[in-house]
């Protein structure tokens, strides 16, 4: 049986490739030469980097060259990596059930889940979900799945660290490889449209807790399809992640930052000030680049 992620190998797969390589080539991106050189003067005025690493990559979804800044361009994805996960799991349910898409075979319990590890960023429930995988698949089959979906968004070369019970969210990757996996989502390219339209509507209904970054600065809800992580250090310092997709259609933007802490913060709490430092690097960030023509 052919799977519906297969479809570029079938004519009607490489006519729909083809017609998006040609609409790309006709690229009227904001990110024009003023804009790039504003924000980053303004990025390098903010003193941010005083209180630690940052990144920034920022790519037109219409195509274009990419923006990019400063040096913390790889980092662990931290519960970013519940979004291939998902992916993986909607492509199993559908193949298992021999159907297109997975989110209309899923069970209750199982919406549940995937709802909580989406717009709850829940250890436990993205757990279950992996580990159902882990049951049919084995440990190293589950993290084949997942790695399958960066293959599928063209990255190569990203593994799942195989320790103990696999922890996922220490994967290592690039910012690039994070804005090329949310912009193939974008595209439909990772799943079919009734799946694609499920994991987005759950991306742009993120917890109040976790709607910081990028979703407070472009205003949250509709705008904004993300999400985020963090992890600490046995030094006491934080890694703070963040992928979303701003607009809509070929108007909008994938953006991915990551920040890390560093030095004893002021306050006493690392991440709540790298948090704060995220959400002033987003502020630049929607100051100047609007999510509208």
């Amino acid at each position: 049986m052919v799977l519906f992620w297969q479809a570029a190998a079938h004519p009607a797969g490489n006519r729909v490739e083809n017609e998006r390589v040609e609409a790309r080539q006709v690229v009227h991106t904001r990110l024009r030469p003023q804009i790039r050189a504003s924000l980053t003067r303004t990025l390098q005025q903010s003193q941010i980097e005083q209180y630690g690493k940052l990144g920034v990559l920022i790519q037109p979804l219409e195509g274009g060259p990419a923006y990019t800044y400063g040096p913390l361009q790889e980092g662990r994805t931290w519960s970013v990596i519940k979004v291939p996960l998902v992916l993986a799991y909607l492509r199993w349910r559908a193949e298992v059930k021999g159907t297109r898409d997975g989110s209309k075979t899923l069970r209750a319990l199982e919406q549940n889940e995937i709802l909580q590890t989406i717009r709850d960023s829940d250890n436990r429930s993205a757990r279950h979900l992996y580990e159902r995988m882990a049951a049919k698949f084995g440990l190293t089959g589950a993290d084949a799945r997942i790695e399958r979906v960066f293959g599928d968004a063209r990255e190569t070369g990203i593994q799942i660290p195989k320790t103990g019970l696999h922890a996922f969210g220490t994967t290592v990757w690039r910012l690039r490889d994070a804005v090329d996996l949310f912009r193939a989502l974008n595209d439909g390219e990772l799943a079919s449209p009734a799946d694609t339209r499920y994991l987005l509507r759950l991306m742009r209904n993120i917890s109040a807790r976790d709607s910081w970054g990028l979703s407070r600065q472009y205003g949250g809800g509709s705008r904004v399809a993300f999400k985020g992580g963090w992890g600490s250090e046995s030094t006491g310092q934080w890694d703070l992640e963040q992928v979303g997709i701003v607009g809509t259609s070929n108007s909008g933007y994938v953006m991915a930052i990551m920040f890390h802490t560093k030095g004893r913060p002021e306050t006493g709490d690392a991440f709540a000030e790298g948090r704060s430092m995220f959400d002033a690097v987003a502020a630049i960030i929607a100051a100047q680049i609007p999510d509208t023509d």
